[in-house]
């Protein structure tokens, strides 16, 4: 974990938790929560919070009536026949160029 001065002080002095915003007690655990990519200290946070708390391993994205446009172009730049991006495409077409839906899974 890296830590500099400034968040060794800002931990000690933390008063509330950083994830649910709730005053720490007597009886809870504080603990230093940290980025697990990159190692940077976000801030104190009960052992609960700490343990229960998870980055989104995704990125929703959401095109209302895509099918009645060129979805085709996004098909073929995110897999196609050659693809441009690492990943699996999972797509439903509805006709040769028109979709209903498609996804796109990228692994780290």
């Amino acid at each position: 974990m890296v830590m500099n001065e400034k968040d060794k002080i800002d931990f000690v002095n933390a008063k509330t938790c950083y994830v649910c915003k709730k005053t720490f007690t007597s009886n809870d655990k504080k603990c230093r929560d940290h980025d697990h990519k990159t190692g940077k200290y976000r801030g104190a946070a009960h052992n609960k919070c700490n343990f229960l708390y998870r980055e989104p391993q995704y990125i929703l994205v959401i095109f209302y009536n895509l099918s009645g446009y060129d979805a085709h172009l996004f098909i073929k730049n995110l897999g196609g026949r050659s693809p441009k991006t690492p990943g699996r495409l999972n797509y439903i077409p509805k006709a040769e160029e028109n979709y209903i839906s498609f996804s796109k899974k990228i692994y780290d």
